[in-house]
């Protein structure tokens, strides 16, 4: 019985050995490797202000905005793709109108699970005219990343399924941001953000505008380099870090550290299960901070002569004097958790 058992154990290692030379063989000889077909498209766009450009599709992309130096508004593209998903895009795209939706959909047939499609990244470069303006850049991808950068129109409204989205040098009234499962940074920002992100990272590095919403359901939120009138942040699972983020300040956690640095202005933080970090260049309006499960540690400036609100049920609390007199209040509680304010 155990001499059969070795037998079996050593056929199988054989087997597995061949099998795995097999397939050496199959990606070197390209039979299952499928790098597509090399193309390039222009696509002319109606002459003023373009209303739309829509992306749709599986293939990541890299998109970006130029001027144009020939006093017409067009798009161009090029990669490689698959002759089939060509030919739909070919069939799909209209020209000389004020929209453009460009779908590179990859249907796959039912046997295609055996080859290991590698197209890398599809170009679009969205050229206008200086005085053409556009209102709204559009994106909505299945599974595939997506980089947007220098692009400047009203509406900006950038969707994904499973795949991360990366976009920098936007300028916008309006910025939206929303992915499935999969990372979301956005960089040198211009407008209004509101960023929801169901699985992955969340970063806004460097933002200049009336209003940012950052929501997650199971990831970290990152933050940098932000004025703003308002900035809310709420996180279901992980952290939410920020660092110089001028301007009221509200941030909501159910799990997960709260870590705000250089912060001047109003700011309320809701934490149920970890640990809060403030730090204060300048303290203008009130701060409150209600945690259930965690230490809360707060850094005022010297020159601070505010109220000190501190309360915990268990939990020790180290802070300096203040004026219980002041019209400005740093109001904590804990749960569970120390309490600690250096000035």
């Amino acid at each position: 019985m155990f001499k059969n058992k070795v037998k079996l154990l050593i056929i199988g290692a054989i087997l597995l050995v061949i099998g795995g030379i097999g397939v050496a063989f199959t990606f070197n000889s390209n039979n299952v490797v499928d790098r597509g077909t090399a193309y390039n498209r222009e696509w002319k766009l109606a002459d003023g202000d373009i209303s739309l450009i829509k992306l749709m599709g599986d293939e990541d992309l890299q998109v970006s905005v130029a001027e144009s130096t020939n006093g017409k508004n067009y798009v161009t593209m090029s990669g490689s793709l698959s002759k089939d998903t060509i030919k739909r895009l070919d069939n799909s795209v209209k020209e000389n109108q004020d929209s453009l939706t460009i779908n590179v959909e990859n249907k796959q047939e039912w046997m295609s699970f055996l080859d290991f499609k590698i197209y890398g990244e599809q170009q679009v470069t969205i050229y206008l005219t200086k005085d053409a303006k556009l209102a709204q850049l559009e994106s909505n991808l299945n599974s595939s990343d997506l980089m947007i950068q220098g692009v400047v129109a009203d509406n900006v409204t950038l969707t994904s399924g499973s795949g991360s989205i990366e976009a920098a040098d936007l300028k916008a009234k309006s910025i939206k941001a929303k992915n499935n499962s999969g990372d979301i940074e956005l960089r040198s920002i211009a407008g209004n953000v509101d960023v929801t992100n169901s699985s992955g990272e969340s970063d806004v590095l460097g933002m200049k505008g009336d209003n940012l919403n950052v929501s997650s359901n199971s990831g970290d939120i990152e933050v940098k380099q932000v004025k703003v009138n308002t900035a809310m942040f709420k996180n279901s699972s992980g952290s939410i870090d920020g660092e110089q983020v001028e301007g009221v300040v509200k941030a909501e956690n159910n799990s997960g550290d709260v870590d705000l640095s250089d912060l001047s202005d109003e700011t309320t933080v809701t934490n149920s299960s970890g640990e809060t970090d403030l730090s204060f260049l300048d303290v203008k309006a009130n701060v409150a901070v209600n945690a259930d499960s965690g230490d809360v540690s707060i850094e005022i400036p010297s020159t601070f002569d505010g109220f000190l609100d501190l309360r915990s049920n268990s939990g020790d609390i180290k802070a300096p004097n203040s004026k219980p007199s002041s019209d400005r209040v740093i109001k904590v509680r804990t749960s569970s958790g120390n309490i600690k304010v250096e000035q």
